[in-house]
């Protein structure tokens, strides 16, 4: 970092000082802010990302219930001795769509499609900036899917085939990061942290999604996933970066120890 001269004047005046002064602000708090190095931060990050993953894929198979008109012939008057007080009847559930089992796998025929380029293009663009803009697409596009189905099934296919394109890339794109970032003896650790999320982001959107259906109707969940995936494009953005060298507030004795030990592990495999 450039050490500006206290009694030079700032170009712009006033409002660049202030800037400058605010930008150096953030830096220091972070520099100095060693509680959690930074390859954990990175960890919580994936963790979380991984939520938002499964929790925008999977919100659909659960609130389509919600949304979908259809009657449930779940008569069954029970007579056997085994099961004497049983007595179901049928249930009408009354959605907005009259549709079949089109949209079911539309994710996923866009999914599969780029689970090998990913990681071509996680080291031509970057892991960062690959996960991140593909979260951003996701999110943009969950938040706008009520308006989507509202106006025709084809077009709500479409956009799940886009977004399952661009979360193909994710998986890739993280295992690029890591392979920077994690030193040999700790790779297993800080993987499984980070991919767990994509098993805590099921078990909670399946109680979740049901629940905000029931209580305020099925549009709410694709507005709440969305809009979570938003601020975790902005924090991602911020805190994370390609490797430990481009990353600008953390410790040299952490980027000595990640390139050290990643280092270590290379000239092994060599030999």
């Amino acid at each position: 970092m450039v050490r500006m001269d206290e009694n030079q004047p700032l170009l712009g005046g006033q409002h660049n000082r202030e800037t400058m002064e605010s930008t150096n602000c953030v830096y220091t708090i972070c520099s100095q802010c060693r509680c959690l190095p930074t390859r954990y931060v990175l960890a919580l990050m994936g963790f979380l990302g991984f939520y938002c993953h499964i929790a925008l894929r999977a919100n659909l198979s659960i609130v389509m219930v919600a949304m979908t008109n259809t009657t449930v012939d779940t008569s069954y008057n029970s007579s056997a001795v085994e099961c004497p007080k049983y007595n179901i009847t049928g249930t009408q559930l009354i959605g907005e769509f009259d549709w079949d089992h089109k949209l079911r796998g539309s994710f996923f025929y866009g999914f599969i499609i780029t689970q090998v380029p990913g990681g071509w293009l996680a080291e031509k663009w970057g892991g960062k900036r690959l996960s991140g803009y593909s979260m951003l697409g996701t999110s943009i596009l969950n938040i706008l899917t009520p308006i989507v189905v509202r106006h025709s099934v084809g077009l709500m296919i479409a956009s799940q085939i886009i977004q399952g394109i661009l979360e193909g890339v994710r998986l890739p794109a993280m295992h690029a990061i890591w392979a920077r970032w994690a030193p040999p003896f700790e790779r297993s650790k800080l993987t499984s942290f980070t991919y767990s999320g994509v098993y805590f982001g099921m078990a909670t959107t399946l109680v979740l999604s049901g629940y905000l259906c029931a209580r305020f109707g099925w549009t709410i969940t694709f507005y709440i996933y969305g809009g979570i995936g938003l601020a975790w494009f902005v924090a991602w953005m911020l805190l994370v970066f390609d490797s430990p060298s481009e990353h600008p507030y953390i410790s040299s004795e952490e980027l000595t120890f990640i390139h050290d030990a990643i280092g270590l592990s290379l000239s092994q495999k060599k030999v």
